[in-house]
C-alpha cells in the first residue's frame, strides 16, 4: 500500500506565474534515482553537490535547468524531529506573497514534482497552466519498494493498519 496526495501548490496564487522563484528546503539528504521510465533503480544516493540538493533553502529554479525536464523524484526523508510520529519534510516560501508552507509526515519518502509535464491545461476560472506552474510534495513510501528489498516495505498484511499522516502548516508575513 502506498497512497499519496497529489496536490499542486503555487504560494503566489494559481494565476501569478511559476514556482521557479519559490524557495524550498527539503529535509532529505538522499534520493532514490530512477531509470529513463522514471522507475526507481533500487539505489539510494546522496544529494550533496548535485542539482537535487535542497538541504539548505534555495530557489527551485536555481538548479532545475541542469535536469531533464525538472524535478520528479523521491527523496528519502531524514529523521529530524525527535518525535516518533512526524518528521519535518519541507519548507516552501514565496517572497512576493510572503506565504510559507511547512510539511510534516510519518512517511519515509517525499516525491518532489515541479509540474514538468503540464502543458496548456485549463484550470480554475479558465486560467491556462503551463510547465512549472505549481509544485507537488507527495509524502509516500518509496516507489516500487515491492521490487527493492533494501527499500522500506509497503506491504500491509490482513489485520494490520496502514497510517499515513501529512500535516501542512501555512503562515504569512
Amino acid at each position: 500500500m502506498n497512497l499519496t496526495q497529489h496536490s499542486y501548490w503555487n504560494l503566489r496564487g494559481h494565476d501569478n506565474g511559476d514556482i521557479l522563484s519559490h524557495t524550498i528546503q527539503l529535509f532529505a539528504s538522499q534520493i532514490t534515482p530512477v531509470d529513463d521510465k522514471l522507475i526507481p533503480i533500487g539505489e539510494i544516493k546522496p544529494v550533496k553537490g548535485i542539482p537535487y540538493d535542497f538541504l539548505e533553502p534555495k530557489e527551485i529554479g536555481s538548479q532545475i535547468h541542469g535536469l531533464a525536464g525538472g524535478y520528479g523524484i523521491n527523496y528519502v526523508v531524514d529523521k529530524n524531529s525527535g518525535s516518533s510520529h512526524f518528521n519535518k519534510v519541507a519548507v516552501v516560501e514565496d517572497s512576493v506573497s510572503g506565504r510559507k508552507m511547512e510539511l510534516w509526515s510519518n512517511q519515509p519518502g517525499v516525491q518532489f514534482y515541479t509540474s514538468n509535464m503540464l502543458k496548456e491545461v485549463k484550470g480554475k476560472n479558465g486560467f491556462t497552466y503551463h510547465q512549472y506552474a505549481a509544485l507537488c510534495l507527495e509524502t509516500q513510501g518509496f516507489p516500487d519498494s515491492v521490487n527493492h528489498p533494501n527499500f522500506p516495505s509497503q506491504i500491509v498484511n490482513p489485520g494490520q493498519t496502514y497510517k499515513h499522516f501529512m500535516v501542512y502548516r501555512f503562515t504569512a508575513h
